[in-house]
């Protein structure tokens, strides 16, 4: 796991393990398509062993998302809310 945000630390991410296989898949409600980049074959890249590992890989008009860092420029901390306390 690398250091700083990712998207298990926005409030748009979604991530649920799968009990039987023991790997996370997680969506992003504002569209973007989190895989593992690592993995290149389809559909197995959209689930890793760590939820950290799942990035925007697609944005949310289906083209690839050439990100700079872990994070979508759409990055939200639940802190950053405004009514967090």
């Amino acid at each position: 796991m690398t250091m700083g945000f990712h998207c298990t630390d926005c409030v748009f991410g979604e991530f649920k393990k799968n009990e039987a296989t023991g790997a996370y898949q997680g969506c992003c409600s504002r569209g973007y398509i989190l895989t593992d980049p690592k993995n290149c074959e389809s559909p197995a890249n959209r689930f890793a062993d760590e939820p950290e590992r799942l990035v925007p890989t697609i944005d949310p008009f289906g083209k690839e998302y050439l990100r700079k860092s872990n994070i979508c420029e759409r990055f939200v901390s639940p802190k950053d809310l405004p009514n967090a306390r």
